[in-house]
């Protein structure tokens, strides 16, 4: 509005306004003269008589009424304004009452007071309502149709929605799980998991899930980028809570009959858990020397034996073959692939590596598994976070932040000779299941530990039955290579030791993903660096293979391996060809095409190996750049330009 003092100008130019009326006196040819330049006459046509009496039009009356309109609506808007600025202020007041009685509800939960938790549960749904009621109203349904502020008002309203769904329909059953869900007195005296909780939580997991899956489709036309910060960031943790839990609700839904199997609800299950030594590297990790059997029964965990490679001469089954793999792809690795334990690894395909120990295990002893578990040190000391340090009978110490340099490095220093490496090793490994089983720790925060590890590609899982290799690959921590490109497309380089030492404690690298959308190909790039310090003397760590080829024993000699999924093909290597001619393989495993190149890499150098993939037409899943796991991180970085072939959706 304008100030008092002012008043609105008349729109148009002078030339064209309506002239002043004549005084009265004026003469009636001044009048005639005035009524010519009306402007009826100056847009009369030409043949109008010109006696003929003209009809005036009045102008004013409809600007006013323009004008009147025009105030009006601005006047209507402002008080729909403050209607739904203050209806915005209510509900989002609505929804942070509910936001706080949800943390009393949480505490209420754990102390077991049944009255304050339904009267806690009826506030929150009470102002969850509330807030869904406020932003279903017809002034909300308008505002989300204008332009520019309108997909943050649907943004508003599709989060307050599925909030109220997810208050109205899984918080019920959700309390039902917590009650019985006693976190401080899940685990069971001995080890394990009481699994009496989980079972009752089966009746309740469809209703959550249900609601979670409805939640997510409410959401999911979001666009986050079209918002403004003020209305993202507000609503930015409850996408992604939801957009997270949802799938993972819907496959512990369709899975929990597998998973309480798996902990041995029917019967008790046998594992075969290996330990990869990543200081002599191979593909899914490194060196299986060191493993372990474990039993579970109705959750309890039993150690049954432990073993060694040494286990498998002593018995007189190492060097011999028990597995039929093809020629195609043992000619991939060296020929103590398939003969000897600790060479089992060097194979990506973490279901074959699972298939050489069940055989040789069968031979050796007539041992058959449910599965086999692969982990690393590195997983050790995620789960040391949690259950805290582990005292070894010598008194010594094992902890989150010692653990991998201990098991990789200072252990070879100390027990040159395999055997007593081995003991030490067998000492570790028994003390930790000691550990993990008799101590008191958060089976959350061991779950979180685990997922970080799955993550950083250090476990594996392979099972007999079906459903639970179902789950494993639905997981992602099957470590199989992939039969197609369909779901997702998986692109990998491998790392083989072939200096038969434990240099690679000392190797860092970086992998980086880069595409070219228009000749459809991924160029994958390892950067390798051996960091390898003096006083690393021990020959146990140092290179016995080197002095055949001329070069220093702290040079690491590696295979690196490229694998192209089943249609896709391998166009161009660096380096084209590896240090070593007689080592040059190429091969197919199942379905993968691959070639494999050595390499050296100098004490204090840095070594860069990269492959081009090059993809037929047709549809492909998000991308997966899968690595071989090294004692250090893996930074791994995917270009933007891997956007235009796989989407947004790049993993």
């Amino acid at each position: 509005m304008l100030p008092d003092d002012e008043t609105a100008p008349v729109d148009g130019p002078p030339a064209t306004r309506r002239e002043r009326r004549t005084p009265a006196a004026d003469t009636e040819s001044t009048r005639e003269t005035a009524k010519t330049q009306t402007l009826d006459d100056l847009i009369a046509p030409e043949n109008a008589e010109p006696d003929k009496p003209k009809r005036r039009r009045r102008i004013w009356p409809w600007v006013l009424g323009i004008l009147l309109a025009l105030i009006l609506i601005v006047a209507v808007a402002g008080v729909f304004a403050v209607i739904f600025f203050g209806q915005a202020s209510d509900a989002r007041a609505a929804l942070n009452d509910a936001k706080k009685q949800l943390a009393t509800l949480s505490t209420q939960l754990k102390d077991g007071d049944e009255a304050a938790v339904a009267a806690t549960a009826q506030q929150i749904t009470a102002s969850t309502t509330e807030a869904a009621d406020i932003v279903d109203g017809p002034l909300w349904d308008v505002a989300a149709r204008v332009p520019f502020v309108g997909q943050n008002v649907d943004a508003v309203q599709r989060v307050t929605r599925a909030v109220d769904t997810l208050v109205q329909q899984a918080l019920p059953p959700g309390m039902q799980v917590m009650t019985a869900m006693d976190f401080d007195k899940i685990t069971v005296e001995g080890g394990g998991i009481n699994l009496e909780p989980f079972r009752q939580a089966q009746g309740a997991l469809p209703a959550i899930s249900e609601a979670f899956t409805a939640a997510e489709a409410q959401v999911a036309p979001i666009d986050r980028s079209q918002l403004l910060p003020i209305v993202a960031e507000p609503i930015d943790d409850i996408l992604s809570i939801i957009q997270q839990a949802a799938p993972t609700l819907d496959v512990v839904n369709r899975y929990m009959p597998t998973l309480l199997d798996m902990a041995g609800s029917g019967g008790t299950k046998t594992y075969l858990v290996i330990f990869q030594n990543n200081a002599e590297i191979r593909a899914t990790g490194g060196n299986p020397a060191a493993s372990m059997i474990l039993t579970v029964t109705d959750g309890r965990l039993g150690f049954a034996d432990q073993a060694s490679s040494q286990t498998f001469y002593d018995a007189g089954t190492a060097g011999n073959v028990y597995s039929s793999i093809p020629e195609e792809t043992t000619g991939l690795y060296l020929s103590g692939f398939t003969r000897y334990s600790q060479d089992y690894t060097m194979t990506p395909d973490f279901p074959t590596t699972a298939q050489l120990f069940q055989d040789l295990w069968r031979q050796t002893s007539g041992a058959q598994f449910d599965g086999v578990i692969s982990i690393d040190p590195t997983v050790l000391s995620h789960m040391l976070e949690v259950a805290g340090p582990v005292t070894l009978a010598s008194g010594e110490q094992i902890t989150a932040e010692n653990a991998v340099k201990v098991l990789l490095s200072d252990a070879y220093e100390r027990f040159p000779n395999g055997r007593d490496s081995d003991a030490f090793f067998a000492d570790v490994s028994q003390s930790v299941f000691a550990h993990l089983t008799s101590s008191s720790w958060d089976p959350i925060a061991m779950l979180g530990a685990l997922e970080t590890s799955a993550k950083e590609q250090r476990v594996n899982l392979s099972f007999t039955n079906p459903d639970a290799q179902a789950l494993s690959t639905e997981l992602g921590v099957d470590g199989a290579l992939p039969a197609d490109s369909t779901t997702k497309t998986q692109v990998g380089m491998y790392l083989n030791n072939s200096s038969v030492s434990k240099l690679e404690y000392h190797l860092t690298q970086t992998v980086a993903a880069t595409c070219d959308a228009n000749a459809r190909t991924v160029t994958t790039t390892l950067t390798l660096h051996n960091g390898i310090t003096d006083d690393i003397q021990s020959p146990y760590t140092l290179g016995a293979r080197n002095g055949r080829f001329g070069i220093p024993d702290t040079t690491m000699m590696l295979d690196v391996l490229t694998f192209a999924p089943p249609g896709a093909s391998i166009v161009n290597t660096v380096p084209a060809v590896g240090e070593v001619g007689d080592w040059e393989r190429t091969g197919v495993e199942k379905g993968n095409t691959a070639v494999s190149h050595t390499v050296f890499v100098p004490k204090d150098e840095t070594v860069t190996v990269s492959s081009t993939v090059a993809f037929p037409e047709g549809p492909l899943g998000p991308l997966v750049v899968r690595h071989t796991p090294t004692a250090q991180a893996t930074p791994v970085t995917i270009d933007a330009s891997c956007q235009a072939m796989f989407g947004s959706a790049v993993g």
